[in-house]
């Protein structure tokens, strides 16, 4: 019975001991989580940190492209965008002096003028009729 009752306290030490191993690293991985958990908010606050980075730098990258196409527009080599050539030949010849831009660099006005003579006796016609 003695010998039984040692037994069992040997065994009822190891439980023990066991329990105390068991409640140790319990209490490690909650550290590591903690840890890790905070790590990952850090993480997570760089990775939108650099989004926003990124979302301001495509703004200014834009914004310098549309100053590019508004200096581009002003200067007078401004040549027009079309999806497809044929277009840009049927808008050509609908209205070929407005895309004749390099002859007239220096007076717009001469671009715009009526230069047949028969669009000025049309243009007579119609004032005298008033």
């Amino acid at each position: 019975m003695e010998l039984e009752c040692a037994k069992v306290r040997e065994l009822k030490d190891k439980l023990y001991a066991h329990q105390e191993t068991i409640s140790i690293l319990l209490q490690q991985k909650e550290s590591q989580i903690k840890l890790y958990k905070t790590r990952e908010d850090k993480e997570l606050d760089k990775v939108i940190e650099l989004e926003n980075k990124v979302k301001v730098l495509d703004n200014i990258v834009y914004k310098t492209g549309q100053s590019v196409q508004t200096m581009n527009m002003l200067n007078n080599k401004c040549r027009t965008s079309f999806a497809k050539p044929e277009f840009l030949k049927k808008a050509q010849r609908a209205n070929p002096r407005l895309y004749d831009i390099g002859c007239y660099n220096d007076n717009l006005a001469l671009m715009l003028a009526p230069d047949s003579d028969e669009v000025i006796r049309l243009e007579k016609e119609s004032r005298s009729k008033l």
